[in-house]
């Protein structure tokens, strides 16, 4: 604890080191004293930096490594600065050109050294203890996420069994409907348990893949027909249609494709189409059934939750972050006088590697 604490004081030491030698300055130059204040204002300005570094690491309670490590740079650094200054100083003698007052510039040199350093390593520690700090959070919420994840499937298997078992053996109507919505409302618990693990692995892999979403489209117009066979499904899919996609772009398209069906009790018409439109690969999904809600539009569009405007499931946000993750685009509006048009934009190819080594384009 002894130590700790003095470690934690070696910044301020470092501080009243460097004001020290303004005061000196001050004390024992014979120079004016208008002359020698203006020059020790400038070891002035560098003890306050250490001065700023001291306050912060005490009231941060830094931890005394980190506190060590800073100290260590801002020492290394003065020793750098100030092996500068002495070099230029013999160097300046060496040539007959003697530096007045070598003493200040020494002190100056390594006084800026030390300011610097101990600034730059305050920074530092701060960015590796908020790194850390992140990386132990994420390591709690993936073993809650996989906890709970792995805890509500099996209770939402039993519960479910038991419910179906029921409504199978009851002879009263209404038993049976209740039953049946129940077990309606465990299947959405459980499907947003999915959603929330597809969610983390999204976030968990966020780098784009070159790939032919073509070929994507196609496979999960293959995978709908199988599960919708009774859904008019229609497609447009060029050969080929290169783009820079997140790998999990097919979900997004199968989210899609899912919702239109899902929000809606008739059936429903869907059109589904990828084309290359410059340096865009567009899929443009479209149906003729319900709407969605806007308070829904404005959560995603504003990306937050709101208590009375939110999403009520989490299948539009495995849209929007496959997208965005893509560095993408995605439009989702309601047609008139009904439907629903999602358009997920990604870069083509060509165009994203261009666009990689040069600014990022603004706007849609």
């Amino acid at each position: 604890m002894i130590r700790d604490r003095g470690v934690r004081l070696f910044p301020a030491a470092l501080a009243a080191a460097v004001l020290g030698l303004a005061i000196g300055h001050v004390l024992l130059d014979e120079d004016p004293y208008p002359i020698e204040l203006a020059e020790a204002s400038i070891l002035l300005v560098f003890a306050g930096v250490l001065a700023f570094v001291a306050v912060r690491v005490r009231r941060e309670q830094l931890p005394s490594e980190r506190v060590a490590r800073l100290v260590a740079t801002s020492l290394g650094a003065g020793v750098v600065v100030g092996g500068l200054s002495a070099v230029y100083a013999v160097s300046r003698h060496a040539s007959g050109e003697p530096v007045t007052e070598g003493w200040l510039v020494l002190s100056i040199g390594w006084s800026l050294g030390t300011s610097s350093g101990g600034l730059v390593g305050y920074y530092v520690e701060r960015v590796r203890a908020e790194r850390a700090a992140q990386e132990q959070l994420t390591g709690r919420l993936t073993v809650l996420q996989r906890v709970l994840r792995h805890n509500i499937r099996n209770e939402v298997s039993i519960i479910r069994g038991v419910a179906d078992s029921a409504a199978e053996s009851t002879d009263q109507a209404d038993v049976e409907s209740d039953l049946r919505t129940l077990i309606d409302h465990v299947d959405r618990v459980h499907e947003l348990s999915e959603k929330a693990q597809t969610l983390a692995d999204l976030w968990n892999a966020d780098e784009s893949v070159e790939t032919d979403l073509a070929t994507v489209a196609r496979e999960e117009v293959r995978r709908f027909h199988e599960t919708h066979p009774e859904i008019d499904l229609r497609a447009s899919i060029p050969e080929h249609a290169a783009a820079v996609v997140h790998p999990s772009a097919g979900t997004a398209i199968r989210e899609t494709l899912d919702n239109a069906v899902r929000h809606n009790d008739d059936a429903v018409d869907i059109t589904l189409t990828v084309a290359e439109e410059g340096k865009w690969t567009t899929v443009t999904v479209v149906d003729d059934g319900s709407d969605i809600p806007s308070e829904e539009l404005d959560a995603l569009a504003k990306l937050q939750e709101f208590p009375l405007k939110h999403v009520s499931g989490l299948g539009l946000w495995v849209i929007y972050w496959v997208v965005e993750l893509s560095d993408g685009r995605l439009t989702i509006e309601n047609r008139d006088p009904r439907g629903v048009r999602v358009e997920l934009r990604f870069r083509s190819r060509r165009h994203a590697r261009r666009d990689r080594n040069g600014a990022r384009e603004a706007g849609p």
